[in-house]
């Protein structure tokens, strides 16, 4: 019986502990990574534009679902392993400079994707600004210290990468 009680002791108090680091953490955070992908802007631009087709390429994306197309923004929800997430997206600068923001303010997790191409030597250099909050405090411990904030952007660009024919690093 003592050890069941000290067990469960030890949980509640890594639970606090987890959720007290949490509201000391800021909600906010900005996360970046960059990938080289073996093939032109345009080509890479035209991946990214082409939303309907990411699960393809995209693991963990079993589809996505435009629900409107209007004056250079689409709005869509991803169906993947975290489960429906709409989001609204637009080209800012044609084959350079896409802009993608979650549109659910009552997920524990939100923000947005800034996603710039360059022309680089044998092909474009991919880069990818997250501006993210994670409102709860017990997801914002473990996306800081646990997942890491710039997980889902890196395998974002991995796999684009890879649907290029670019290496895994």
């Amino acid at each position: 019986m003592k050890i069941l009680l000290f067990v469960l002791g030890g949980c509640l108090l890594l639970g606090l502990l987890i959720y007290g680091v949490g509201l000391i953490l800021p909600a906010e955070h900005i996360a970046e990574g960059s990938r080289r992908v073996a093939a032109a802007p345009e080509a890479v631009a035209a991946r990214v534009r082409e939303l309907e087709s990411q699960p393809a390429w995209r693991s963990g994306l079993q589809r996505i679902e435009v629900l409107s197309r209007e004056a250079g923004e689409v709005v869509y929800r991803e169906h993947g392993r975290h489960g429906p997430i709409r989001y609204r997206w637009r080209e800012a600068a044609p084959n350079e400079r896409f802009e993608s923001r979650i549109d659910d303010d009552q997920l524990p997790f939100g923000g947005r994707w800034i996603i710039t191409l360059t022309r680089a030597e044998q092909g474009t250099l991919v880069t990818i600004r997250e501006e993210g909050v994670v409102r709860s405090p017990v997801f914002r411990t473990l996306s800081r210290f646990v997942f890491g904030h710039e997980t889902t952007l890196r395998g974002y660009l991995d796999e684009l990468a890879k649907s290029f024919g670019t290496g895994a690093r």
